[in-house]
């Protein structure tokens, strides 16, 4: 009896051992299906490329990040470089992942040999970058196996293989799954939109101005050759953006829509251009500018082209700071495009926001009924006049982020003391050659730009706190704290915002300032960070353009459920504030 009772326990061992051998033999078959290798790239203007190659073999999938806001089932892969040395920051450029169903629920998944684009920005340029990865990936066919693995590659910047810059180009080119056709339609709508926005009030007045002053003689030939070469100004200076966005892109730099409006050189330069525009319009001044010199300044009858080439020119500078609907979508996917795709989508956005100005010109004459003179005119004028006084009062107050309230004031007041010499010249001294004074005058107020400027509280908010609900409720910018926070099961709102935005500020008075977001924003579960882009800030125009964005506004929530960000639309609405909340893991 013992010797069977030994036999079957010896057996059953034997039995035992086998069963686990066998067991971790298969788990060994199916524990790395997947193969990961680190790949050098070579220099992309200031960045390093490289290559995270993932060979998955047939039958296997590997699951993609889940587009923003898209409820997708599978694990999101994370890709750590925690231990990299000359490495300042990495971006996971992504391949666009095959969407299917995987037992009735929608997936993102790569199939087959994957290259993953890394793209390298490291703190010295010319020094080799040593690379470490800590990758997470989850496998499946038949059954599902998490794969960790931690690679390493020491990258020299001359190294490189032309197999990452062909997976980075195939993916500019399906980005997103969008058709250039369709990006096309949205810039030329978005560029449309602009035309509506109250930056470009002070254009659209002057042509009003310049039709009404053609009825005098009924001249609606040459109001539409105006019209006509004023369109040709906006394309030009799209055209012009699209040259220097390549040339910032190659080079590395940062660029960002409307980033001009952080200029205070330019800022005072176009108050007081906007204070020249108000003071004609009300007839306060007469101006009779020396020939062939910015006759476009004011909205008289004069010879040449010019005038209304260079007020296209003036517009455009005028629109950037307004991030209408779509604008801020073309250029984001624009800005992720090769060099001929980032041409035609400012071109068209050029195209949409002259389109106006192209129908008036293409009208036959006939059909443009010019109003007749009469005294209504006078007050259209002042109304006009109005409109761009409020324009220079925005611009002026924008101004006081730069410079000390006393400089803008002086400004203003040198820029009144030169233009009161013109009205000397119509009605007390004809033989005044009041630009030969009035020139150096206005050269001595732009200057105080240069000579005033002054540091300022990097949250505009703190400079003019108001009873404001919302104001407490603000943190200064963090972007390396969110990936903490949201470890510790907060949710992180970010409002990426400046004063020279319109429709940044459209977003605040309708939408977060409304008591349903301010007391959502109270939660102490809830950090709500501003970002305030009204002076240049690299680490707000990094964070922008890591989130595939080039100008404001910009909105994004991160949660526990959501890490990498559910970024918000442009025009902002409460109901969609409040989804992304729910999204990002708001316990309610």
């Amino acid at each position: 009896m013992q010797d069977l009772m030994k036999i079957f326990f010896n057996q059953l061992a034997k039995g035992f051992f086998f069963l686990l051998f066998l067991t971790t033999f298969l788990y060994a078959e199916e524990k790395a299906p997947v193969e990961l290798k680190l790949i050098p790239g070579g220099q992309k203007g200031s960045h390093v490329l490289a290559g995270l190659l993932v060979n998955i073999p047939t039958d296997w999938h590997v699951y993609a990040p889940s587009p923003e806001g898209e409820d997708a089932a599978g694990f999101e892969p994370v890709i750590l470089w925690n231990g990299s040395s000359n490495l300042n920051d990495m971006k996971i450029l992504w391949p666009i992942p095959q969407k299917t169903e995987i037992h009735g629920q929608l997936s993102y998944v790569y199939e087959g040999k994957t290259l993953i684009p890394l793209q390298l920005t490291p703190h010295q340029q010319k020094d080799p970058i040593t690379l470490n990865l800590k990758v997470s990936l989850l496998a499946c066919s038949a059954l599902c196996v998490p794969i960790e693995e931690t690679l390493s590659l020491v990258l020299a910047p001359d190294e490189k293989e032309d197999s990452v810059f062909k997976a980075l180009e195939e993916r500019e080119n399906a980005y997103n799954g969008i058709s250039l056709l369709n990006l096309l339609l949205i810039a030329l709508l978005g560029g449309f939109i602009l035309n509506f926005m109250p930056c470009v009030l002070p254009v659209l007045s002057l042509k009003v101005m310049s039709l009404v002053k053609q009825s005098k003689k009924s001249h609606a030939q040459h109001a539409k050759q105006g019209f006509f070469i004023t369109g040709l100004g906006i394309l030009a200076s799209f055209l012009l953006l699209a040259l220097l966005t390549i040339a910032l892109k190659e080079s590395g730099e940062a660029f960002g829509w409307g980033i001009h409006f952080q200029n205070p050189h330019f800022l005072l330069f176009v108050f007081l251009v906007l204070v020249a525009f108000s003071a004609s319009l009300w007839g306060i001044f007469e101006i009779d500018l020396p020939s062939g010199l910015g006759t476009w300044l004011i909205s008289h009858e004069g010879k040449g082209k010019m005038k209304d080439f260079l007020s296209g020119i003036f517009a455009t500078l005028l629109a950037t700071p307004c991030s209408a609907p779509f604008v801020g979508t073309a250029l984001s996917f624009a800005l992720t495009r090769n060099t001929k795709d980032i041409v035609l989508v400012f071109f068209f956005l050029g195209l949409g926001f002259a389109f106006p100005y192209f129908l008036v010109a293409s009208l036959p004459s006939r059909l443009i009924r010019l109003p007749k003179p009469g005294l209504w005119m006078v007050w259209v004028q002042y109304v006009l006049g109005g409109m761009l006084a409020i324009t220079a009062f925005w611009i002026g107050w924008v101004l006081t982020f730069h410079l000390p309230l006393w400089a803008v004031l002086l400004s203003v007041f040198i820029a009144l003391i030169a233009l009161s010499l013109f009205w000397v010249k119509h009605h007390k001294k004809p033989s005044l050659n009041a630009w030969a004074f009035a020139t150096p005058m206005f050269l001595i107020a732009w200057g105080l730009s240069w000579v005033a400027l002054k540091e300022i509280p990097s949250n505009p908010a703190q400079k003019f706190a108001t009873n404001s609900p919302t104001l407490n409720v603000w943190q200064s910018f963090q972007p390396e704290a969110i990936s903490t926070f949201v470890r510790q099961g907060k949710i992180v709102f970010v409002d990426a915002t400046a004063e020279w935005c319109v429709t940044c500020a459209v977003n605040k008075s309708l939408v977060l300032n409304d008591p349903h977001i301010t007391n959502l924003l109270a939660r102490s579960q809830v950090i709500a960070m501003r970002a305030d882009w009204t002076k240049q800030d690299p680490s707000i125009t990094r964070f922008l353009q890591e989130h595939g964005r080039y100008g404001i506004p910009f909105n994004i929530v991160f949660g526990p459920q959501s890490p990498k960000g559910i970024a918000l639309p442009e025009i902002l609405s409460i109901d969609a504030v409040q989804d992304a909340f729910k999204k990002a893991g708001l316990i309610p």
